[in-house]
Formats: structure tokens, sequence, C-alpha cells
């Protein structure tokens, strides 16, 4: 026994020699790879990329040549733009899609934080599909897949994906890339859009329009300050919490005080007391939000009814209407010539934009998340100017 312990021992060091003595520079994986070339002439023009990569375990995110054929437009950018969207595209732990599981996502810090208020910087998300297909999520949508992964050098691993990701934006990016406008008409209305905009780590949870629409006069006629205490009940303050975990029973406390509980039910469907989730973990500049189907009540906690498809509304007097309630809060634009003023930096300035072009507008906020006008990105398979 004391042999075979010796000699398994033994192995394992000698392994680890081997894999040593075969561990590549991360320039010699780069340069290997041809369908990176675009990548490694493109990052061999900021080295302090990768001399800020951690040594004790990184990962690289290696967009290929085909996807700056999709974004030509990409390296027209000024050179703090570039670095910072490269900065993204670098995390701060070694992933290997090896090792990840289908149904349990993988939320990850990047190098970039000039562009956030969060601790430990912007996120980039994992998730593993059926087929052993691995997707990566980062902000307003941008999705990626891993075409080649776990290319190991020394002090990390280079994952090549297909697309360029964008870095998360602010609440109003997000709730219009999203359309939950009621929502965003609502923070306006209630006054709070400041503080959820610049506050950091948060974690909002964002009713549909169609929750908004189901109260009509039972939200819209309330006060600014009464609306203020619901909006407040949307919101996790100092945690940025994704749906990882939300596990059954978990109670969290809300910036106005009062508590939301997490309930699993049997078909593993998710609610936040007797609102469920729709859409999970999309990423803002300052924290994560998460997409309800009903509007929560401070006043009245609700549980959920699973043989409900839909959960009733947890407000008396709710009357639903066709319109979209607190849309015309949101400011609207007001001439043809689009002129920006920012406060602030990143993914939290805040732009004030006259225009009544929906192009100017969409630069408009292009230019309140860090991009540029020009920068095309490939959502869905359709090439999206942002």
């Amino acid at each position: 026994m004391r042999k075979s312990g010796w000699r398994s021992l033994l192995a394992s060091a000698l392994a680890l020699l081997v894999t040593r003595s075969n561990a590549q520079t991360l320039n010699s994986v780069l340069s290997g790879e041809s369908t990176l070339s675009t990548y490694y002439s493109l990052i061999q023009k900021y080295p302090d990329i990768l001399a800020s990569l951690p040594s004790s375990g990184a990962t690289v995110l290696a967009p290929n040549n085909d996807a700056f054929v999709r974004n030509d437009q990409f390296e027209k950018n000024t050179p703090d733009f570039i670095s910072s969207v490269l900065q993204y595209h670098m995390l701060d732990a070694k992933v290997l899609a090896g090792d990840l599981v289908a149904g349990a996502p993988v939320f990850t810090g990047t190098l970039l934080s000039s562009w956030t208020n969060i601790t430990g910087g912007l996120r980039v998300e994992f998730v593993k599909q059926a087929g052993n297909v691995v997707s990566l999520v980062g902000g307003q949508g941008s999705r990626s897949t891993l075409v080649k992964g776990d290319l190991p050098f020394t002090g990390g691993v280079v994952q090549i994906i297909d697309s360029l990701l964008v870095p998360p934006g602010n609440i109003t990016i997000t709730a219009q890339e999203y359309n939950f406008t009621s929502f965003e008409g609502a923070l306006y209305a209630a006054d709070v859009l400041d503080t959820d905009l610049t506050t950091p780590n948060l974690t909002i949870f964002a009713p549909q329009n169609a929750a908004w629409q189901a109260l009509g006069s039972a939200i819209t006629s309330m006060s600014s300050s009464d609306l203020a205490k619901i909006m407040k009940f949307h919101t996790l303050s100092d945690q940025v919490v994704y749906s990882t975990s939300f596990t059954n029973n978990t109670v969290f406390t809300t910036v106005e005080g009062g508590k939301l509980t997490i309930s699993r039910t049997g078909n593993n469907a998710i609610f936040i007391n007797s609102a469920q989730l729709l859409a999970p973990d999309i990423m803002i500049g300052n924290g994560v939000l998460h997409v309800i189907d009903n509007v929560l009540n401070p006043s009245s906690s609700g549980t959920p009814v699973e043989s409900l498809a839909t959960q009733m509304p947890v407000f008396a007097s709710a009357s639903s209407v066709t319109n979209l309630p607190f849309t015309s809060n949101i400011p609207t634009p007001t001439t043809t010539t689009p002129v920006s003023t920012r406060t602030g930096k990143g993914a939290l300035a805040t732009t004030s934009v006259k225009s009544s072009s929906s192009k100017a507008l969409a630069a408009a906020m292009a230019r309140e998340t860090g991009f540029a006008a020009g920068f095309m990105v490939a959502l869905g398979g359709a090439a999206i100017l942002i």
C-alpha cells in the first residue's frame, strides 16, 4: 500500500510537470490560431491589457475573425473605447468550458471596471446548453457562441467566440432594450431614477409592461411618495443576486424595508412573492435585473398559486387598461438635431438628448453606455446599429 501510494504521488507530480512544460504563453496560443489573426493583431496594440491579467488564473474571450468582419467599424473607434471593450473580454478567473454544467450558469468578473459601479467589475455569463453548446451573454442582449474552447496558456485559458460582447448599459438603456418601459416611466414618476442609476451593487426586479397594464388606476393614481415605496420594494441594495442564488424560501430585504420570499414550484418555476420570474440575470452597469410578471406590493406579500397560469395582481381595485402606464413620464425627443450632454462616465453616465430621430436617439443611447455610433453588433443573427 505504501509503495502504491508513493507511485500514485509520483505519477501525479510527473503529470503536473508535463502540463507545466507543455503550457504555452498567451502570445503563442493567440498567434498559433489562424482564426484569431485579427484579434491577435489588435490586442498587440494594447499591451497594458495583457499585462493586467491576473497571474492566479484568467480567461481570455477571443473573438474570431468572423466576429470582426461583422463588426467592421469597430477598429475605427477611439483607443479608449476599444481598450474598454477588449477589457470586457478579459475575465479575472479561469473558466473551463469542460467544467460547465447545463442549467448552472456561471457569472465571472471582467477587467472592465471603468464603465461600472459594481464590485468586481462587469460580468459575463457562461451558459451550457443542450448538445454541449456553450453560450456567453454580455450586456444589452448580446450573445456569443463558443467555437473552440479551453486552449491553455501559462496562467489561464483562451476561449474562442464568434461575436463581440457588449458591456452592460444602465437601467434606462436596458429598459428600452428589453421593453419594460412602464417600469422605466414609473422610476421617473416616483423620482427614484437617479438613485437606481448611481447606487452600486443593486438587484432590481422589473415588472413587465403587462403587469402595469393589469393595475391601471390602482397604481397610476398613487402619489409620488407612495409610488416611490412601491419602486423601492423592487430593489435590493448592496447585493448583486443572480438567479443561481434563488433557492426555495430564501428571504431578501428590500430598499423599502419589506421582505421578498423566493419560492420554487414543482415545475421549477421561480416566484418572488407572488410574481413569477420571466427573464433572469439581465446585467446592468451597477448590478443585475430580473423581469417579473407582476408588480410587487409591500402591503401584500402574496404567495404563488401553482394552479394559476397567471398570478392575480396584489393591488386592490386593480383595473386593466390598454395603454402603457407611466410611459408618458419618459423624456421624449423634441427636435430633429441630436444634441447630447453627458454627466458621469460609462454605463452610469446620463445623456440628455433632444431629437425626433429614432436613429439619433439610438446613437445617444449608445454614447450613454460608451459605445460609439457605427459599432455594429450581431444580435440574433442580425446586425444592429447601437
